[in-house]
């Protein structure tokens, strides 16, 4: 169902109760609870991209969602992930998010892209990620990180990982997990300061080039 561009303030009723993806983009739902989305037992994909969106409220779980896309709001924190055990896709780009919590993503272990360009975050918890062993693709680029924790990437298997358009000037040794192998990593466009501490990261690039 597409709802895109409508003008909706509130979330429309009725809609039919197959309806298993929906589009609500470009509108102007400032807060949205997913209890106004209960009668659509069979939703999987949910669009909210382009609402200035201030607030969402997670309460009434949504088992069967499998795709989030909540990109270019005014979301400042981000929501609890509590109620949505088949989340597999998530897109948060181009918001204001300044911070994340440690066990933020810990209810959505089937979680495979997580998509937060664009956003206000500076460095991230080192335990941040934990416990999501499905992610293949990390989108961390176009924030203003200035450090990340050595610990970061420890037991991801990343198939990409974006983190161009940042502050970073270096990287922890250690920061890439040993012998795991990169489709692409997306590091331009940090100011990287050539001096020791670079050595780590300079050798990793020489020996993963083909996915830098």
């Amino acid at each position: 169902v597409n709802c895109s561009g409508q003008g909706h303030r509130e979330v429309p009723l009725p809609l039919p109760k197959n309806t298993s993806i929906l589009l609500l983009s470009t509108n102007h739902l400032a807060s949205v609870s997913t209890a106004s989305f209960q009668h659509l037992p069979e939703l999987i994909d949910l669009d909210l991209s382009y609402n200035g969106l201030s607030a969402l409220q997670t309460g009434t779980p949504m088992p069967l969602l499998q795709e989030l896309i909540l990109s270019h709001n005014a979301l400042e924190l981000l929501p609890s992930l509590q109620g949505l055990p088949a989340l597999t896709h998530l897109a948060l780009a181009h918001n204001n998010i300044t911070q994340l919590a440690p066990g933020h993503f810990r209810d959505v272990k089937l979680l495979k892209e997580l998509n937060l360009r664009g956003n206000r975050l500076r460095t991230l918890p080192e335990e941040i990620f934990e416990g999501l062993a499905k992610l293949q693709d990390l989108d961390l680029s176009d924030n203003t990180l200035e450090e990340l924790p050595q610990g970061l990437l420890a037991g991801l298997e990343l198939e990409t990982l974006r983190l161009s358009g940042n502050q970073l000037r270096t990287l922890p040794s250690g920061f890439f997990p040993e012998e795991h192998m990169f489709a692409y990593v997306f590091l331009a466009g940090n100011p990287w300061r050539c001096d020791c501490d670079l050595a780590y990261l300079q050798g990793w690039i020489s020996d993963n080039e083909f996915s830098v």
